[in-house]
């Protein structure tokens, strides 16, 4: 939902995302070349569950080419090995 947003308003951005510099958001924290999440973010990435609480997990770092289930919001945050 950000990278759309910010696709379609790029003045908003703090980065700028452009052809040929950054795509997505989702690109500062993927290797998309080994296809795995960076280890020093940490994510919380939770769907929604049938009463509409976040507690329905995406195993994305396990499991790199997981279909997200429909809703899913993913908290990026920085993990310093705590």
């Amino acid at each position: 939902m950000v990278d759309k947003y910010i696709y379609e308003n790029p003045m908003d951005s703090i980065f700028p995302i452009y052809e040929g510099y950054i795509h997505n958001y989702l690109q500062l924290i993927v290797n998309p070349e080994e296809n795995y999440i960076y280890d020093d973010v940490g994510i919380s990435p939770y769907a929604p569950n049938d009463e509409g609480l976040l507690r329905r997990f995406n195993p994305i770092r396990d499991d790199f080419f997981f279909s997200l289930y429909p809703d899913s919001v993913i908290d990026i945050q920085q993990d310093f090995g705590c």
